[in-house]
């Protein structure tokens, strides 16, 4: 069963808060207080101590709520009924597709109903910021549009290579030269290729895409000609390669995307990116504190409170 969020296994040291409850602050998120409350009301504990890097995560989950909740509503006027949030609650439940209650799922995983409805809420804040990003984003470029085509015709066009890899241009040209003599390219393989994953094979490596391919094998594999050893010399980050293309497949008209369906995959490229940015910069704009006592908290490389030591 995939848990909502990892839970880190009980450890004899570091416990850092218990079950008791208590309204004592423990941190700001410009001016709104988080109590010990808050956090201890998102937690299953796995027995009566809660351990302080589990209290850390679960705090800077509070922090990342509040100050979301807080900029979503500002910036978006975005607000969710109670209504909306249990339904959320509940088809985050049916998707799981378990044979326990709603109690007993969230139980297992780790959590409480609290944390189940927070994380609702915040799968739909997510969706309505996308769209409210989306609006604010001037539509793909006709040149990213046909980059993304040739991308996919890259990766939908199938090539059967054969290949003697060798460490310098030099040892590289030598074979071409013996290739030219007369010898044959499988026997040369197994002879001089460093590539042991074909060199058993006389240097024939399995068909796939083109595009699974560092850039410059892949770039040449697609203009290599059919069934003659490629007279380029290809260089790579792993050595000079002598290439045999003995098939290429090309995708057929049906197989290759729409320019729609290439628009709405750039747009959605680009709204996940924007959304990072929004993200982080919410993040790092927040004026949070947090006592020393439960951890600190950062914005980099991931926002979160990171437990105290000791």
């Amino acid at each position: 069963m995939k848990k909502l969020v990892p839970i880190l296994l009980l450890v004899a040291l570091g416990v850092a808060a218990c079950g008791g409850g208590s309204s004592a602050v423990i941190a700001t998120v410009d001016g709104t207080d988080i109590t010990v409350d808050d956090v201890e009301s998102l937690i299953e504990p796995e027995g009566s101590l809660i351990p302080k890097e589990d209290f850390a995560q679960f705090l800077g989950f509070e922090v990342q709520w509040e100050i979301i909740n807080a900029a979503a509503s500002e910036q978006f006027d975005i607000e969710f009924t109670e209504e909306e949030v249990e339904a959320e609650a509940d088809r985050i439940y049916d998707t799981a597709d378990v044979d326990v209650t709603r109690e007993e799922f969230v139980a297992s995983q780790g959590v409480t109903e609290e944390f189940l409805l927070n994380f609702a809420r915040q799968g739909l804040l997510d969706v309505a910021v996308r769209e409210a990003l989306s609006g604010e984003l001037a539509p793909p470029s006709q040149e990213a549009i046909d980059a993304e085509m040739q991308t996919a015709v890259v990766s939908l066009t199938q090539v059967c290579v054969s290949h003697i890899l060798v460490e310098t241009e030099a040892e590289a040209q030598s074979a071409m030269d013996r290739l030219a003599a007369g010898e044959d390219f499988g026997a040369l393989a197994s002879e001089l290729s460093s590539d042991p994953g074909s060199a058993d094979n006389d240097g024939i490596l399995p068909c796939s895409s083109a595009g699974q391919y560092v850039p410059e094998f892949r770039d040449a594999s697609l203009v290599a000609p059919i069934g003659e050893v490629h007279q380029t010399l290809v260089e790579t980050q792993f050595g000079f390669h002598v290439m045999l293309v003995t098939d290429r497949t090309d995708p057929a008209e049906d197989e290759l995307p729409t320019e729609d369906e290439i628009v709405d995959t750039l747009k959605a490229r680009s709204v996940v990116a924007e959304l990072e940015t929004w993200f982080l910069m919410q993040m790092t704009a927040a004026n949070v504190t947090v006592d020393e006592e439960y951890g600190v908290w950062q914005t980099t490389p991931q926002p979160g409170v990171i437990p105290p030591t000791g």
